[in-house]
């Protein structure tokens, strides 16, 4: 049997039919969709200070042509092609006595315990590896660079807690209607946001598909979830309404590969939205230093995605890769993340507050792995990593990420 056989025989689909758990989090119905946008270019004015983005090493060996890209999105997706909706609104930074209560938001909305209430899988065929005290997936063993143990999926569930607020408690924004039939959330990761979708769509079959065998065993009866490298040779059926990646594109060895794939098996006039945070340091104000020790940090990821033969900042190139897929209707939303909990807006600071305890669990899980080998000895990366920390706490200092939201169809003939 070739490789190709056995990779395909090793890839387990594990079907769990109990009710579903009580959700993890819910959303205010009053939350705004916070402060989305049309243009990375209203961000990345001349009076931004920002992490660089490198021009993009073409992922797709198939398109061998490569060229600079500008931080203005407009540089490399035609305005006729892309739909791109909601205006980036300038954070307003609070003042000391709007922000610095440590109090202001209940431990349980984002502590470890909170979060940890799911019970994952537990099977000797799904076996982990370790490596600095971390526990990572064993199928395609260095495939995905994250740990996958309860710390880490703490922190994937936090962040869903916080695109909730962010997207005012949507899950998504492609129009795909109100009885798709077959959804697929590839980089399923807990798989929470394949349980919800599960639950809200009850006559669709959802399925998640992850390395790392993680996901909680009551879900709902629609749901499953799968063992699998979603770079691999597709074996995720056709005729598929919707497509779901989050946080995922940047560790894509070749997104238009994979665009091209989900492109082949969805139906025609399916959709498929990437959501992902574009890896940079932003700042509309200049109180961002030129040293900021998160600025230095999202830089020398650019150099560690790249041994990994990954772009870090790959979500501000998505609409190119959409588009040499063969995707129409391209449809692009951006959000502000802030560093920490320095604006005045109160759900603005609870984002903030999700985006800084979701970074300061990012930071050693990255990089202890990846920055031995750009030459940092244990001492400097924890040195490092404190100087990072503390940073975040600094509310002088006004700096966000920013989270795309690509959506696009194919055509309907």
């Amino acid at each position: 049997m070739g490789s190709e056989g056995k990779h395909a025989d090793a890839r387990q689909a594990l079907h769990h039919q109990q009710p579903l758990l009580p959700c993890l989090f819910v959303c205010s119905e009053t939350t705004p969709l916070a402060h989305c946008s049309s243009r990375i270019s209203s961000v990345d004015n001349k009076q931004s200070l920002t992490s660089p983005i490198l021009a993009d090493p073409d992922p797709d060996p198939d398109q061998p042509q490569s060229r600079n890209v500008s931080a203005n999105i407009s540089t490399n997706t035609s305005t006729s092609a892309v739909e791109d909706t909601y205006q980036l609104q300038q954070i307003e930074p609070g003042s000391p006595g709007d922000t610095s209560d440590p109090d202001e938001f209940e431990p349980s909305v984002f502590d470890d315990q909170s979060l940890a209430a799911s019970t994952s899988i537990t099977s000797s065929v799904y076996g982990h590896s370790y490596q600095n005290g971390r526990r990572y997936h064993k199928y395609r063993h260095g495939r995905y660079p994250i740990p996958n143990d309860e710390t880490e999926q703490n922190r994937e569930d936090m962040l869903h807690a916080m695109m909730l607020e962010v997207t005012n408690g949507k899950l998504f924004f492609a129009p795909i209607g109100d009885y798709p039939q077959k959804i697929l959330d590839l980089g399923t990761g807990t798989g929470i946001w394949a349980i919800e979708m599960g639950d809200k769509y009850a006559s669709a079959e959802v399925t998640g598909i992850d390395l790392s065998p993680i996901q909680p065993v009551w879900v709902p009866p629609n749901v499953k979830f799968v063992v699998d490298d979603v770079e691999d040779t597709w074996l995720n059926g056709d005729n598929i309404d919707f497509v779901h990646l989050r946080n995922m594109v940047p560790i894509l060895r070749s997104p238009v590969r994979l665009l091209r794939e989900i492109f082949a098996n969805l139906k025609p006039g399916g959709w498929v939205e990437l959501q992902d945070v574009d890896g940079q340091v932003h700042c509309d104000d200049h109180t961002l230093p030129s040293d900021w020790p998160v600025l230095v940090f999202c830089n020398l990821m650019v150099e560690a995605f790249a041994k990994l033969g990954t772009q870090s900042h790959a979500a501000s190139f998505v609409a190119r890769y959409l588009q040499e897929a063969g995707f129409v209707n391209i449809q692009h939303r951006t959000a502000k993340l802030p560093y920490g909990t320095w604006p005045r807006d109160k759900t603005m600071r609870l984002v903030g507050l999700y985006y800084r305890t979701a970074a300061e669990e990012f930071f050693p899980a990255m990089g202890a792995i990846q920055m031995p080998l750009l030459g940092w000895s244990e001492e400097e990366m924890q040195v490092f990593f404190a100087k990072c920390r503390n940073a975040m706490r600094d509310e002088s200092v006004h700096a966000y990420g920013i989270m795309h939201f690509w959506s696009a169809q194919r055509p309907e003939s």
